[in-house]
């Protein structure tokens, strides 16, 4: 059996002030610092043969600690990255409503379909996360655990795709920065066994 360990990235700056951040680069806070501390505290007992992460620093410095317990090199994967913005890469929702009141209202009214203005659909991300997850899959062994440290949108990406190959359920699954969900995977047969978990923050 393989156990998945899927890390959301600890508090940045962006996610302070509810700014769009899927491919640029936002600082982790203060808060996301203690954050670091507090799940290699709670992860250090785990036994973990490989550990991903994104390209973006947040997610490598969320687990950097855990690979030195481990004695193991991150690998990035630049096909585990957040959707892509695109042009609203570091705005919020009430500014993108108030002055691009057509594209927010095609957000809302295209759904999954919707394409940030020179960015990707959910769709897209959705293709590119899942390709990625099953390749990560393919190449450990039956006993193995993965770490991977990402974002809410490729941890939501990961989980419907593990249990239905599909998008159908991105939106069912409330991803906290910082929180660890657990997927056991049986003969390509996933189970959840932690979701959102985030009370060893407290």
């Amino acid at each position: 059996m393989k156990k998945l360990i899927l890390v959301r990235h600890v508090l940045t700056e962006d996610n302070e002030l509810a700014k769009l951040s899927g491919h640029i680069d936002s600082k982790v806070s203060e808060e996301g610092k203690k954050q670091i501390e507090k799940i290699t505290e709670f992860l250090k007992y785990e036994k973990i043969d490989r550990i991903y992460t994104t390209t973006s620093s947040r997610t490598k410095e969320t687990v950097k600690n855990l690979a030195n317990i481990n004695s193991i090199e991150i690998q990035q994967s630049e096909d585990l990255q957040e959707i892509s913005f695109g042009d609203f890469e570091g705005k919020d929702f009430k500014e993108i409503q108030k002055d691009y009141p057509d594209e927010f209202n095609k957000m809302i009214e295209e759904g999954y379909e919707y394409t940030y203005p020179n960015g990707e659909s959910l769709v897209d991300c959705f293709e590119r996360v899942s390709k990625e997850t099953q390749f990560i899959l393919d190449e450990s062994d039956e006993d193995e655990t993965i770490l991977i440290c990402a974002h809410a949108g490729t941890i939501r990406n990961i989980l419907t795709y593990l249990i239905s190959n599909s998008f159908e359920y991105h939106w069912n699954f409330k991803i906290d920065n910082a929180s660890i969900s657990i997927v056991e995977i049986d003969n390509g047969f996933a189970v959840i066994n932690k979701l959102n978990e985030t009370s060893f923050l407290k």
